[in-house]
């Protein structure tokens, strides 16, 4: 599927996030990282840097939120909560791995780990609980999952390379799918109060990020 570049505005990740209070959910907020494909200078270069920076971003945007839903599935209190993240799981799983073969193909070395940004807001998500992280972390998904939209769609008109355009393009309905849930979500859980945000809120969306 938060924050760092467009793509992702939220979630959780890898070994540098703190784990969660508590053994069992600890694992919640670190993705297994994906495996490096073999690149070479030739391969990045003659991939268009639209079309490379949508793979990275699209790829720390999924590691991100394959992590989101973990947590959301250890610490949501609401069952929409827990539903949404195990269909975050299962959904960015599938079209991270579709994003590896594309990149693999292309020769175009992938991060390992979710932006630093993406980890911090993981690690702000993770000092939360009950009620008051299902809301900060649904509206999180909410801010990541436009800006990855966004960036879907920017893919679709600017890119150059037909297999990252179509990756893009399929990922779009998916996208739209999740943020449609988390909507409701959030219409259900009601609005955060405005007088003490979480610090995960706080933080200043980047341009791109559509409201």
């Amino acid at each position: 599927m938060a924050l760092h570049t467009p793509l992702a505005a939220i979630a959780a990740t890898s070994a540098a996030v703190l784990a969660l209070t508590g053994g069992s959910a600890a694992s919640a907020l670190t993705p297994t990282p994906s495996p490096r494909p073999t690149s070479t200078s030739s391969g990045e270069g003659r991939v268009p840097a639209q079309d490379r920076q949508f793979l990275i971003q699209a790829h720390q945007g999924n590691l991100a939120e394959i992590a989101a839903g973990k947590a959301a599935q250890s610490k949501g209190k609401a069952g929409s909560v827990r539903s949404i993240g195990a269909t975050l799981v299962a959904d960015h799983t599938r079209l991270d791995r579709k994003l590896q073969q594309v990149a693999q193909r292309l020769q175009v070395t992938l991060p390992t780990q979710p932006t630093a940004r993406q980890q911090t807001k993981a690690k702000e998500l993770a000092a939360l609980s009950g009620t008051e992280f299902d809301k900060a972390w649904t509206k999180t998904m909410i801010y990541g999952h436009r800006a990855a939209l966004a960036a879907a769609k920017k893919e679709v008109a600017d890119g150059s390379v037909p297999q990252v355009k179509a990756l893009a393009r399929a990922s779009q309905p998916v996208i739209q799918d999740h943020l449609d849930r988390l909507l409701a979500a959030e219409k259900a859980l009601g609005a955060l109060s405005p007088a003490r945000p979480p610090a995960i809120l706080t933080v200043s969306l980047p341009r791109m990020v559509a409201r």
